[in-house]
């Protein structure tokens, strides 16, 4: 569903703990390249002006999207976001023609180049890129971002204010004055000082409320205090742990990416969820672990379990309309090894069942607080100590239950793309869009080389769940075959495709 929205979107000046995790994992580890990103399909090329309205309006009702990052004057402070009064639209947001015949591998490749590129930290952390040429006329939008502007909620409220519901939809566009420095002047000590005085009274006035709680419920805040120490105590057992033989992480590099994308039947995925008894998310889990199963046999690796760090949306319903990141993450084990549906998918929901029963562990919610406050030294080893101990992010956000249009043209699909961070091979994001469960898979190439065999072993996989329950199979989205997965080009030719494509 989509968020219910006020404009312009709710956002804070200061980063959360969060926010300020993902800006200081790239400056700790430069191989850690935090960005998130969105492939959405056109069924046309939008017109210029309409077009360029729409973002126009996405930008103005969502301030961030003008802002910089503004590191603090005091070590502290977690960093802010001030306007950059050097803005500009056409930096941000620029137009692309891939070469005839813009096959499905062609889109690919490009999206994967630009979403291996950082962004400039000088700048606000996003970039937008309409592609034409594509297939039968159609067209798409790749817009990508840091992690620390936004997760996925963050991000369907965005997509919502990008968008509109109809196709004749008249695009108004809001005044914008133009941006100023929204930091205090460097001179302004008593402004800064100030500053700090409110924000350490906001974070008593937080303590003093944790407190009162406790105060009020004593039972129940010491045990959020012993699931978050037994969180923690996990993860520490996994750090210290030997790190599982895993030739595929071994071979991350960290500073390449190669994409993919999948299109299933949300309607088809439900009646099979129905039937085994199970939720949405257990069966994505399941799929995704035979599928991996599948892979590694195609690549002669025999890897009995696949760690799998899955994010969790802590968002209120007044919430939803926010950017910033409120999400924490727990660990699942992919029991990749085992040999039927019904064997991985029992495993799995064993252990999702225990997270929704305990909320979660509260483990990497403290980690994801604490890391702005560790130097980034200790963050380096630690992100050293990590690497190939976790093989997978997989998360799964509901989208808009019905279509979408941008500038005229109807989203056909939307793909989401998540981070790969400390090593880790692959990610695999999945979101609802009407009656589509879309999939984008984003491999460390150097590791993965090939991620649309993954795409199509997730497709074999749901399809030998159906076989065993007996739920008919349904036949593939006809409006989607311009990103079903694609055969590998060679090498050769996918610098050819890059060298001619022009971005204006």
């Amino acid at each position: 569903m989509a968020a219910r929205l006020r404009y312009p979107l709710r956002t804070a000046s200061r980063m959360q703990s969060t926010d300020a995790f993902f800006w200081y994992a790239e400056a700790a580890a430069p191989r850690v390249r935090p960005l998130v990103a969105g492939l959405f399909l056109l069924d046309h090329a939008p017109d210029p002006r309409p077009f360029r309205a729409a973002i126009q309006r996405l930008v103005a009702r969502v301030p961030r999207l003008r802002q910089r990052v503004a590191e603090p004057a005091w070590p502290t402070d977690l960093p802010a976001w001030e306007n950059d009064p050097q803005f500009d639209l056409d930096y941000h947001n620029r137009s692309v023609v891939l070469p005839s015949p813009g096959d499905p591998r062609a889109l690919l490749d490009f999206t994967s180049v630009v979403f291996a590129t950082p962004l400039d930290h000088q700048r606000p952390l996003w970039e937008g890129y309409l592609i034409g040429g594509l297939e039968g006329g159609r067209a798409a939008y790749f817009l990508k971002m840091h992690h620390s502007v936004m997760d996925g909620g963050g991000a369907l409220a965005l997509f919502d204010a990008m968008t509109q519901a109809r196709r004749s939809e008249r695009i108004r566009v809001p005044h914008l004055h133009s941006a100023a420095p929204t930091s205090p002047p460097r001179g302004d000590v008593t402004g800064g000082v100030l500053g700090r005085l409110r924000r350490g009274a906001a974070r008593f006035n937080a303590t003093a409320a944790t407190v009162g709680a406790a105060l009020l419920d004593p039972a129940a805040t010491i045990g959020n205090v012993q699931r978050s120490l037994a969180g923690v105590g996990r993860i520490i057992e996994q750090l210290l742990a030997p790190a599982p033989a895993d030739p595929l992480a071994a071979a991350c590099t960290g500073i390449g990416r190669r994409v993919a994308t999948v299109t299933l039947s949300l309607p088809r995925l439900q009646r099979l969820k129905d039937t085994l008894g199970v939720t949405l998310n257990d069966l994505v889990l399941a799929a995704v672990s035979g599928a991996l199963q599948r892979y590694h046999q195609t690549r002669g690796v025999r890897l009995p379990e696949v760690q799998c760090v899955v994010p969790v949306n802590l968002r209120e319903e007044h919430d939803r309309a926010a950017l910033g990141n409120r999400v924490t993450a727990v660990s699942i084990t992919l029991p990749v090894g085992r040999r039927g549906p019904a064997e991985r998918l029992a495993a799995i929901r064993a252990q999702t069942t225990v997270v929704r029963a305990t909320r979660g562990g509260g483990g990497y919610g403290v980690f994801l607080n604490a890391m702005p406050l560790i130097p980034s030294t200790i963050f380096r080893a630690l992100a050293q100590q990590a690497a190939g101990r976790v093989h997978l992010i997989c998360s799964n956000v509901s989208g808009p239950p019905v279509p979408r249009y941008l500038a005229g043209a109807k989203i056909e699909g939307v793909y989401p793309f998540a981070p790969l961070l400390l090593g880790i091979p692959l990610s695999i994001a999945v979101v609802s869009y009407g009656e589509l469960l879309c999939v984008g898979i984003d491999a460390d190439p150097a590791a993965i080389p090939d991620p649309e065999r993954v795409a199509e072993c997730l497709t074999d996989e749901v399809q030998a769940v159906e076989s065993g329950v007996g739920v008919p199979r349904a036949q593939p989205h006809p409006a989607l075959r311009l990103v079903a997965a694609a055969p590998h080009r060679p090498a050769s030719a996918r610098h050819a495709t890059r060298s001619h494509a022009g971005v204006a």
